[in-house]
């Protein structure tokens, strides 16, 4: 598989040589030189040398010339988008001037997932309590800040991507864009040709810059036809561009990948998306993490030692209409801060405080475990422990299993009352849902929730109050397959 990507890729770039005109340029910040600052086309790959100037052939028909930016320094985001890029057409020199930001080496990425405005009242709704909140927390963070919107940046009103540009400025941070699917142009055809409204707005679809040691990437993993016809994955022209990149960054980087699609989908029959072998090929070796968005809802994947997904849930929630997810996690964003080398996460909900990341649900209130006391802990992985106790004895660790969120049912009967739910917005399982069942003379219940990074969450629950109900499972659904099951089989458990 290896030689058939690597003679694809050699195809690509033969194509793109055949076809070049040579530019030049300098990247600077103020009067200092940088030096070492990878610039590309998308295709082809240079570097700057010590006194910041930089050459190369780039393909006739690119669009743009943009640099990798260094650790230590940002492009100006003033309009909304920073300007790490330039526009090539008829233009053969170009000048990037950097503003110099915290070179501690300690950074802070706010991950934004799906704010998908359609109309003008969905853009208020982001405008009020979500900027406000994210305004305050890229205030709070230390060292260099940089917020990513995990595309899906409108629901396919273009024309909202310049009210976006105005108001993510307030965040007073670099945001930088990932196109979604529904960033494309709806009667347009083809892959390239459905962005190409999205390139004049927000720049590049896949670019990467510094912070501190490491290096995020972003991705268009959208493989689009036309009218909302598309497949999720990695297209030839992505390869290449992750290929040419990767031999030009430190071998200890550390990778984030952002992209809107995600990688695994243990909802579908086709697990894996398009080319992932081939891609996760190129990084071989090399500590990834994945950072997606698209579906609503919220996961931790594992893939191996060195390689997970945070599959984030969407700002919007069900579109608006909600303030759950359709899989029970509450609407907000993600938060990776790297302090001194060590990684840390939190999903942060919106009107919360940072501490909230778990909801217990009593006997009787979860569809599928009505016996039992349920915990629902939306940014489970492996790492983090679910343990329960009856009557003060310690009964074990919980298995992830599958439920549905009674928030959000009723959010959505809310939402929706008298009238029909679209499918895309019916109550969604998921597997981060732990269920303790006690015995039938158990007086107490207490669940115990561990994070990877050692908070704490308990719930106890005095089971006399439920000794005469009668429960039974009211959701007509049955459960998909085992939880446990299916994080085996894709590695993550």
């Amino acid at each position: 598989m290896k030689k058939i990507l690597m003679i694809l890729l050699a195809a690509v770039a033969l194509n793109t040589t055949a076809q070049a005109r040579k530019v030049t340029g300098k990247v600077v910040s103020g009067g200092e030189k940088l030096s070492g600052v990878i610039v590309t086309d998308g295709t082809s790959f240079t570097q700057t040398k010590k006194n910041g100037k930089f050459s190369f052939d780039i393909n006739d028909d690119a669009e743009f010339v943009y640099i990798v930016t260094p650790a230590g320094y940002a492009a100006d985001w003033s309009t909304g988008v920073p300007a790490f890029y330039q526009s090539a057409e008829g233009k053969d020199n170009f000048v990037f001037d950097l503003l110099k930001t915290d070179n501690s080496g300690d950074y802070s990425i706010i991950a934004v997932s799906d704010p998908q405005t359609k109309t003008k009242k969905h853009f208020s709704q982001f405008a009020a309590e979500p900027m406000a909140e994210l305004c305050e927390a890229a205030a709070d963070l230390e060292g260099a800040v940089a917020g990513i919107i995990l595309g899906d940046i409108c629901w396919d009103s273009l024309e909202l991507l310049e009210d976006y540009k105005a108001e993510i400025v307030r965040a007073g941070i670099p945001f930088y864009p990932v196109v979604g699917n529904h960033d494309h142009e709806l009667e347009a055809e083809g892959d390239i040709q459905t962005t190409a409204k999205y390139r004049a707005i927000m720049g590049p679809e896949n670019y990467a810059f510094f912070l501190g040691k490491d290096v995020v990437i972003a991705l268009d993993n959208i493989i689009y036809e036309t009218q909302k016809k598309y497949e999720e994955g990695y297209a030839p022209h992505v390869l290449a561009f992750v290929q040419g990149l990767e031999q030009l960054l430190p071998e200890d980087a550390h990778i984030y990948v952002v992209q809107h699609g995600t990688t695994y989908r243990w909802f579908e029959k086709e697990r894996w998306v398009v080319a992932t072998k081939e891609f996760l090929d190129i990084l071989k070796d090399r500590k990834v993490s994945f950072i997606s968005g698209h579906t609503h809802i919220a996961n931790n994947m594992i893939y191996g030692e060195n390689v997970v997904e945070h599959n984030v849930a969407a700002i919007c929630a069900s579109w608006w209409d909600t303030y759950y997810c359709t899989d029970g996690t509450p609407s907000g964003y993600k938060v990776f801060t790297c302090k001194d080398g060590e990684l840390e996460w939190y999903y942060k909900s919106l009107g919360k405080d940072k501490d909230y990341q778990v909801e217990f649900f009593m006997p009787g209130e979860t569809p599928h475990h009505a016996e039992c006391v349920v915990a629902n802990v939306w940014d489970w992985d492996p790492e983090w422990k679910v343990e329960w106790y009856q009557d003060g004895k310690y009964m074990g660790v919980l298995d992830p299993t599958f439920d549905l969120s009674p928030n959000y049912i009723a959010d959505i009967n809310r939402a929706f009352e008298g009238k029909t739910i679209p499918n895309y917005k019916k109550p969604r399982h998921n597997w981060h849902y732990f269920a303790a069942k006690p015995g039938k003379d158990a007086k107490t219940v207490k669940v115990v929730v561990t994070s990877r990074f050692g908070q704490q969450w308990e719930c106890e629950v005095d089971m006399t109050k439920y000794a005469d109900g009668q429960f039974e499972n009211i959701w007509p659904e049955q459960i998909p397959e085992n939880a446990v099951q299916i994080l085996k089989d894709s590695g993550i458990f």
